[in-house]
């Protein structure tokens, strides 16, 4: 069978299309797997609400999913569209995803952050192997950033927090000077349970930085996906990388597109929670929030807001 979801994130608009299995639960094949760019979570904490381009540009990107899912004769109506933090806050989410509804016919289901840390660890967990029987997941998004401990056998939620900072928001806070303040504050927290050798880091900001790594100039899911980093080697890319401007990482890396101008905030995020968590590696997953709604089939009631 074929199932599709769309994730509406903080920084970006996510589609996945994919032949399903339902009785070993399984993504026998990925059809579309498809990003854009919008940040959504644009000066969120200034304004509350979203930004006007980034809205044309969600609204777009989405137009665009539209048209390649007809082409597969796939219904709007029929995928499984949810939206996470930046929707979580901006007053004008409701009549946003109202006019999606209404000109494109998504219906975008706002979830709770522990419903994006169930759906993110159900994808991680699809697409890994593992001798290990708990495991902690990082996942930055554009205006959030979850930590998520598991129990793998059988895939169990043992614990999450969900943190209001990702690559977009960090980005507007260090350029309104906020950054190390607003950090020393998020940080300043009991992390014990999420303490860990092996820190597997999920979503977009860490899968470009893989990438980045690695000094693959196209940017491809099957290279990275399960690459081990150690984080010493990670500390010292992300320090050179502060160092370089947004045209020459464009000109090393044009996967990054869009992205480009959040990535070196999102490294700090990633640097500061590791050494928060005492980590020695990452270990970098591919598969995240979309891959577990279209696994799951359903939003369950208990994840969903308003």
């Amino acid at each position: 069978m074929i199932r599709s979801s769309i994730d509406i994130g903080s920084n970006s608009v996510l589609l996945l299309v994919a032949e399903f299995n339902p009785d070993s639960k399984t993504i026998i094949n990925e059809i579309l797997n498809l990003s854009a760019i919008t940040s959504l979570g644009r000066d969120l904490d200034k304004t509350k609400k979203f930004h006007d381009d980034s809205m044309k540009a969600t609204y777009e990107a989405l137009a665009d999913y539209k048209q390649q899912l007809e082409k597969l004769k796939i219904k709007s109506q029929d995928v499984l569209v949810t939206a996470t933090e930046a929707a979580r806050v901006a007053t004008n989410a409701q009549a946003f995803f109202a006019k999606i509804e209404k000109e494109l016919g998504f219906s975008v289901t706002l979830i709770s952050s522990e419903g994006e840390a169930h759906y993110t660890a159900l994808g991680v967990v699809s697409g890994i192997e593992s001798n290990e029987s708990e495991l902690v997941i990082m996942d930055i998004g554009g205006a959030s950033t979850e930590l998520i401990r598991i129990q793998l056998n059988p895939f169990k939620i043992l614990s999450t927090i969900s943190l209001p900072v990702g690559s977009v928001r960090a980005t507007d806070w260090r350029l309104d000077k906020s950054f190390n303040l607003r950090m020393e504050s998020l940080l300043n927290q009991d992390f014990s349970s999420y303490f860990t050798k092996s820190l597997i880091c999920v979503a977009g900001s860490m899968t470009s930085l893989a990438a980045m790594f690695m000094g693959h100039n196209v940017y491809e899911d099957k290279k990275i996906n399960g690459l081990t980093i150690s984080f010493l080697a990670f500390k010292e890319f992300s320090a050179d990388l502060q160092k370089t401007n947004v045209e020459n990482l464009l000109l090393l890396f044009p996967h990054l597109g869009k992205r480009a101008p959040m990535i070196a905030a999102g490294a700090t995020v990633a640097e500061m929670i590791g050494e928060r968590l005492n980590i020695e590696n990452m270990q970098i997953s591919t598969r995240g929030l979309r891959y577990g709604t279209l696994i799951q089939g359903e939003i369950d009631g208990q994840f969903t807001i308003g």
